[in-house]
């Protein structure tokens, strides 16, 4: 048998009682303050993964949408560049055209002046042949002439 004094059976349990009460209140409490937070941390967890999710799949969609719109802004600055430079090439080619066209019109009149230039002085050269050639005869039946009649 046990042989520790009982207290009286209102007295000590009461205060006892009272502190262990107190005492689950408190963890009670703590729990339910842990419980809160797990639930506001469990909440966050959740806000974040979903943002995660986001930002992951902008960044699966990112590089199409950066390619598309690379390609939109160099084809949209390209061709600026591209007609300014088909209009300075059309510019010099009028200008290039332009100045073949007077050389060739100046060939062509220098050609013509050449020409007539050739036949006048074909022209010249057959008349100083004739004449060299009537001359020469003179002077070939003089000789002869004078060689036959002494």
């Amino acid at each position: 048998m046990d042989t520790t004094p009982q207290p009286a059976a209102g007295l000590a349990a009461s205060p006892a009682r009272t502190k262990l009460d107190l005492l689950y209140h408190d963890v009670l409490g703590e729990v339910a303050s842990l419980v809160d937070r797990l639930e506001t941390v469990n909440a966050s967890l959740e806000t974040v993964q979903q943002q995660i999710q986001v930002v992951a799949d902008t960044q699966q969609v990112l590089p199409q949408q950066l390619a598309r719109h690379l390609a939109t802004t160099l084809e949209a600055t390209a061709k600026p560049i591209h007609q300014q430079h088909q209009q300075t090439i059309q510019a010099m080619l009028d200008s290039t055209s332009t100045r073949l066209d007077h050389l060739a019109q100046e060939a062509a009149q220098w050609a013509r002046i050449t020409h007539q230039s050739a036949r006048r002085i074909a022209l010249i050269a057959a008349v100083i042949g004739g004449a060299a050639g009537v001359l020469g005869g003179l002077l070939a039946g003089l000789a002869l002439g004078q060689w036959l009649i002494p």
